[in-house]
């Protein structure tokens, strides 16, 4: 698996950086979100390789 410098979040595309913290806020906060939403984000994070797929995240 792909390991992110925070340091360099900025250099990464932008649908990478929104996953980013969008995988982060629902982490720590435990925000409630969509199937929809999570699914979205969470396939960006498993395409570059910074997340496991998720056989708990099913298409919508």
């Amino acid at each position: 698996m792909k390991k992110l410098d925070l340091n360099k979040l900025d250099e990464e595309p932008i649908e990478v950086q929104q996953a980013v913290a969008f995988y982060a806020s629902h982490t720590i906060n435990e925000v409630r979100v969509t199937t929809e939403e999570r699914y979205k984000h969470y396939s960006v994070l498993e395409e570059v390789g910074l997340l496991e797929p998720l056989k708990s995240v099913l298409k919508p």
